[in-house]
């Protein structure tokens, strides 16, 4: 071993002690891949695969084996090669930093929606949730935690600026923000070189509906059979044939948004706090679970940190803080349920008066207006992607029972304008 290789290995244990990724063993090394850092944090690296294969995961999505992390990164790569070798860019667009080569080498069009094997060749089994999607510096991991990734500083720079880093991080993925970036409603590439930010009147669904019937186009990418509506010239998303009701484009985990305002929020708690707790070691080091799709219901570590505050409500152990959070998801499923059972009732409504005829167009189109952002609401607080209703309650109870609230409200407006 030469004389450079040992003083790498004697600054590697230098820097061994380090808040919230303490390392197991001594190696170093200038890159971000996963495996590259597994010896030196092999608590980290192996517990960040903890979600692969769990199976209500896989059973949801058995095509590219789940939305776990820990899922996603084993089985991706699969799913690209079941797809000829290409791979829609904005597919990684949150979920591995190897997306930031990608922008520089081809630009905008990487946000085109179009499946390409030139993108696939740059991605390995390794880059997939790569220590380099949330640290810039693997050797302060701690101190250099952020949303390293260029898709949400380009499309969501208004509300990432205001994120904790830890919050940030996660929220790369977890936001509202792929009718835009995924070319969903609207060419990725166009929408940036227009410099309008979906995020422009804000972050609540009131304020993302604007913007998305604003800039949604008939024939974007993702839905290139959308019709247009006489409500809006611009109107655009997957439409109802028998009642012409369309439904608004949403990005199907709008935690980031849903988040903002919280109480959680305002007590300064980040998503990492509660989803990547501090755990041990078999010889008693702590360090940062990596496990991020891990309930926290599933999780000693995570209930006692809740008791850190939920403590003064009178809750005394892990267990009484599992039933309560149990019990809050519980309430706002059964909502979830009501707003659901509303949906079909006044879809049977619409369908009728479009069948009918006795209904006028202005009136008509006010009703399938009310039901799409109704339905937009509960999606929205639903949070999609592998979750249950009610389950991610925690973010937000107050805005989350609000919205369907709300929802309901719409709904029995529209059934009395029809009856």
């Amino acid at each position: 071993m030469n004389a450079k290789k040992l003083l790498l290995l004697f600054m590697a244990a230098a820097l061994s002690v380090v808040v919230g990724c303490s390392p197991q063993s001594q190696s170093v090394t200038t890159e971000t891949k996963p495996i590259d850092w597994k010896s030196m944090y092999p608590a980290q690296y192996y517990s960040s695969l903890g979600s692969a294969d769990h199976l209500d995961d896989v059973e949801t999505v058995p095509k590219t084996g789940g939305y776990g992390h820990g899922s996603q990164s084993k089985y991706m790569p699969i799913s690209i090669e079941q797809k000829n070798g290409e791979i829609n860019a904005t597919c990684i667009s949150c979920k591995s930093s190897k997306f930031n080569e990608l922008y520089e080498k081809y630009g905008n069009e990487v946000f085109n929606a179009t499946p390409s094997a030139k993108y696939a060749e740059i991605m390995t089994a390794e880059d997939w949730w790569s220590c380099g999607t949330c640290h810039s510096d693997m050797t302060d991991p701690a101190g250099s935690v952020g949303a390293q990734i260029v898709t949400a500083e380009l499309f969501g720079k208004e509300l990432f600026d205001k994120l904790d880093p830890k919050t940030a991080a996660c929220s790369q993925c977890h936001n509202n923000l792929s009718p835009w970036s995924d070319s969903r409603i609207v060419n990725g590439s166009d929408i940036l070189n227009s410099g309008k930010s979906p995020y422009r009147y804000g972050w609540d669904p009131d304020a993302l509906i604007k913007a998305t019937l604003e800039d949604a186009v008939p024939d974007a990418s993702r839905y290139p059979n959308g019709k247009t509506m006489e409500l809006s010239a611009a109107a655009h998303a997957k439409v109802d044939e028998s009642t012409g009701t369309y439904l608004i484009a949403n990005g199907n985990h709008a935690d980031a948004e849903m988040f903002q305002g919280s109480l959680h929020e305002q007590l300064g708690v980040s998503c990492t706090d509660c989803h990547m707790p501090t755990l041990e070691d078999r010889s008693g080091e702590p360090y940062t679970s990596h496990d991020a799709s891990k309930s926290v219901l599933n999780s000693e570590a995570s209930m006692n940190y809740c008791l850190s505050c939920h403590s003064s409500q009178g809750l005394e152990t892990v267990k009484d803080m599992y039933n309560y959070v149990r019990n809050a998801q519980a309430e706002l499923a059964e909502k979830d349920a009501a707003v659901a059972d509303k949906l079909d009732e006044t879809y049977g409504y619409i369908e009728a008066a479009v069948k009918g005829g006795t209904v006028s167009n202005e009136v008509l189109d006010k009703a399938r207006f009310n039901y799409a952002v109704a339905a937009y609401y509960k999606e929205y607080v639903y949070g999609n992607r592998g979750a249950t209703p009610g389950e991610k309650v925690a973010h937000n109870p107050k805005m989350s029972h609000k919205y369907l609230e709300r929802a309901i409200a719409l709904l029995d407006e529209t059934i009395e304008m029809l009856r």
